[in-house]
């Protein structure tokens, strides 16, 4: 059990009822509801700003040009992307679904996703009473095909550019692994007619 010092909180004990002001005492880091209802206020406020509503503009024209990239792309859907810590974009590239996640700094690429038979448990919202209601999910994953860090050449915070990137390495790991079968074929037809002729 940790020291406690003069000025540390006492921990919770099994059954305590805790109050804000109790909660605050233990969790220094603690955010009531109302506290949160505040954060969503300024957000609010922040969006309806001039800044708010240059930086809404900006993703606006992101998004625009990403579509217009997209348009121009056969083989290339972009179901959905966006999201912070992590990051996701899910689509098909060449018939091929992908996920692409990055967070912090690294980022990776998965293909051929398929459901595991394994679940997760998220949160669904809230019930009547106020408690947290939650649902599971299965998880899908499939191979991971790259692996790399923001810093990764052509990699971009630009929408258009990100997809790019992210078309352009899963489009060379398929054409590495069509160059590895046609390989493979060629040593096995090769073997094959040497057994053959000798």
């Amino acid at each position: 059990m940790p020291l406690l010092t003069k000025d540390a909180p006492r921990p919770a004990r099994p059954g305590e009822v805790i109050t804000d002001a109790r909660r605050r005492e233990i969790h220094p880091t603690w955010k009531s509801a109302e506290a949160f209802r505040w954060f969503l206020g300024d957000m609010n406020e922040f969006w309806q700003s001039t800044e708010g509503q240059r930086l809404r503009a900006a993703q606006q024209t992101d998004e625009a040009e990403l579509q217009s990239w997209l348009a121009d792309q056969p083989g290339v859907l972009v179901y959905d992307h966006g999201g912070h810590a992590p990051a996701q974009w899910r689509g098909e590239v060449d018939g091929y679904n992908f996920a692409f996640r990055v967070r912090d700094t690294e980022w990776d690429i998965e293909i051929g996703l398929r459901p595991s038979r394994r679940f997760r448990r998220v949160v669904d919202g809230t019930n009547d009473d106020g408690t947290t209601r939650y649902r599971l999910d299965e998880i899908i994953e499939g191979g991971i095909i790259a692996t790399g860090t923001t810093s990764a050449a052509g990699y971009s915070a630009d929408l258009r550019e990100r997809a790019a990137f992210i078309v352009t390495t899963i489009r060379n790991h398929l054409r590495c692994k069509r160059v590895d079968e046609v390989g493979r074929l060629v040593a096995e037809r090769s073997a094959e007619l040497n057994q053959r002729l000798s």
